[in-house]
C-alpha cells in the first residue's frame, strides 16, 4: 500500500535543528517566553514526527537550552504565574536570533567543507 504525502510527512524528521525548534516555540509565545513543557507541546503539535521517541529528543532540547547562551531561564513571578519550573526566553542581545535564520528560514544549513 502507498502512503499519502501527509502520512509520509508524519514519519519524516523535519529539517530543523533543535535550536531552531526552540526558537520557534519561544517566538510563537505572545510573551516571548515559554516553559519547557510548552516547548515540548509546541514541537509535538507542529511536527508529528516528534510525538514518538519523546525521551531522546526531549533530552536533546534540554541539552541545547542549557548549552546555548542565547537561551536563558526566566523565573516565574509570584502571584499570577502558577506552576512548576522556569520560563525560557532569549538572552539580551539574542532577541534577534532570527537573524541567524535567513529570512525566517529555520531549516538546517548544509555544512561547509
Amino acid at each position: 500500500p502507498t502512503c499519502s504525502s501527509d502520512e509520509e510527512k508524519k514519519f519524516t524528521r523535519p529539517a530543523y535543528s533543535y535550536i531552531a525548534l526552540i526558537a520557534m516555540a519561544i517566538q510563537q509565545s505572545p510573551s516571548n517566553k515559554v516553559t519547557l513543557s510548552g516547548i515540548y507541546d509546541y514541537i509535538m503539535k507542529k511536527f508529528p514526527y516528534y510525538r514518538s521517541n519523546q525521551r531522546a529528543w526531549q533530552n536533546s532540547i534540554r541539552h541545547n537550552l542549557s548549552l546555548n547562551s542565547c537561551f536563558v531561564k526566566v523565573p516565574r513571578t509570584e502571584g499570577n504565574e502558577k506552576g512548576k519550573g522556569n520560563y525560557w526566553s532569549f538572552a539580551t542581545g539574542c532577541e534577534s536570533m532570527l537573524d541567524l535564520f535567513e529570512n525566517g528560514n529555520y531549516r538546517r544549513r548544509r555544512r561547509r567543507r
